[in-house]
């Protein structure tokens, strides 16, 4: 809408709307184009005084405001002016041309008003009539939006996490650019070997609209299946052929624990056994609180444990702390064997995110005989032509029975065998007593024979017994002093 243009002034040609006198100003508006103000554009108020003295300055006001809901361009008001009236100035300046003022005052904004104030004298006396006109330009203007709507795509993941870990993760998805993004999808397809904690191997989620610097996060829990380096890359679509992606690289790692336990082969009953336990660290994370347990086998007992090594019931602890990969460490438990057989003697050690390792060491309990032989005379001296008996006890001391226990006793020429009772029977051959051979002999139990000789004639004389069995390489020999006299 350009050059609407309408007078402001007393004629009869001009749309008068209104006229105000006050006690010495007076006033008319006008509405431009229609003259109505509910289909008008601009107000053009105008005051001035009522009356003014001959050739003296006077000022008077123009006041334009723009009652329309748009902005209005190149707005220009013209004041014609009447012979009798002489312009002096205007603020703002106009341009002043075949008795005509025009002032430029460019665009208004709706609601907006901008005010011209006129001064100058009055030449004759009667009445003046200045008459005021408006033009302006009115597009018609549809704004339209222009938008440049972005989205970046984080993706972060820990750089180091063990095989029992849970592993987090975020996807943070935010629009960088002008404008709404819509239909956001964010993707992340898990490489092999990782999948969320309910088995999924990839997730989508959907943001329908992510308005200009929104952000949305969503939170990832995975697992690993196996140890590894993992990159997977998320990527992120939206409408307008808008994308980005994002990687994050995770390494799984697991502790190896291995174990190994030396001992001997064979130990007496009753004695110490000791045996050597080794743990190792052949992964590639620290085992922590790694832990190794002893189980005492039946048919033995605790006797010591190097390092700290703690009885805890019928096990034994210790609590070596943590392990890095590479590291040992040796520890020592001793035990006794307190029955005949084989015992087993089993060791394992545990730690945080590590399978158990076990390890295990057998070793044979054997015994041995330890026979005992005593000789005693249960009278000392003994008179020449009396008896006197000898008393021969065998006993096994050891943890093994003896077998084939065979004594064989040696008289002087100055004893006369008599008789023998016991656990065998005896052979006499000159002067040598043989008595027969005892079969066994059990661990802790004894065999008792008595030999009665008669003392043939008097002198310091010896009592010889000699024993073998089995198990004795050497004869044991043992030997009971008498005095016989007359």
């Amino acid at each position: 809408m350009k050059g609407f243009q309408i007078a402001l002034c007393t004629m009869l040609m001009c749309a008068l709307t209104g006229l105000a006198k006050a006690q010495d100003t007076v006033g008319l508006t006008m509405y431009f184009p229609t003259g109505v103000s509910s289909t008008s554009v601009i107000k053009l108020d105008k005051k001035a005084p009522a009356s003014v003295v001959l050739n003296k300055d006077f000022s008077y006001s123009l006041t334009v405001t723009n009652i329309s809901k748009n902005t209005v361009s190149n707005v220009k008001v013209v004041e014609t002016l009447a012979q009798a009236f002489t312009y002096t100035n205007s603020s703002p300046a106009g341009q002043l041309a075949s008795g005509k003022v025009t002032w430029d005052l460019g665009t208004i904004p709706p609601g907006g008003e901008k005010t011209v104030t006129v001064t100058g004298t009055a030449s004759a006396v009667g009445s003046i009539e200045n008459c005021a006109s408006v033009t302006y330009d009115m597009g018609a203007c549809l704004p339209i939006a222009v938008v440049n709507p972005a989205i970046k795509l984080a993706k972060t993941a820990p750089a180091l996490a063990m095989l029992c870990d849970t592993i987090p993760m975020t996807l943070t998805i935010t629009n960088t650019g002008v404008g709404t993004a819509h239909n956001v999808i964010v993707t992340d397809t898990l490489p092999e070997g990782l999948t969320t904690l309910n088995g999924q191997t990839g997730v989508k989620y959907t943001i329908p609209v992510l308005q200009q610097g929104e952000s949305k996060t969503f939170n990832l829990l995975t697992k690993a299946t196996k140890v590894g380096n993992y990159t997977n890359t998320a990527m992120a679509t939206a409408d307008g052929d808008l994308s980005s992606q994002a990687s994050a690289s995770t390494t799984v790692q697991q502790p190896v624990l291995s174990i190994t336990k030396a001992g001997p082969d064979k130990r007496f009953e009753g004695r110490p056994v000791k045996y050597t336990i080794t743990v190792s660290n052949t992964g590639d994370a620290v085992a922590k609180q790694a832990t190794i347990m002893d189980i005492v086998p039946a048919g033995s007992r605790f006797l010591k444990a190097s390092d700290g090594g703690q009885p805890q019931g019928n096990n034994v602890i210790w609590n070596i702390g943590d392990l890095a990969p590479g590291a040992s460490k040796t520890v020592d438990i001793t035990l006794v064997g307190t029955q005949l057989g084989t015992i087993v003697n089993t060791a394992n050690v545990t730690a945080n995110c590590a399978n158990s390792a076990v390890a295990k060491a057998p070793t044979i309990i054997g015994g041995i005989p330890a026979i005992l032989l005593e000789v005693v005379d249960e009278e000392d001296p003994i008179e020449v032509g009396s008896n006197v008996t000898y008393m021969i006890r065998v006993t096994n001391q050891g943890s093994l029975a003896g077998t084939n226990i065979k004594i064989d006793v040696q008289l002087e020429d100055t004893m006369q065998y008599i008789s023998t009772t016991g656990a065998t029977t005896a052979t006499v051959n000159g002067n040598i007593v043989s008595l027969a051979p005892l079969p066994s002999l059990a661990p802790k139990k004894q065999a008792v024979w008595k030999l009665v000789v008669k003392a043939a004639s008097s002198g310091d004389v010896r009592f010889g017994v000699n024993m073998t069995s089995d198990q004795i390489d050497r004869p044991v020999r043992e030997t009971e002093s008498t005095n016989f006299y007359e």
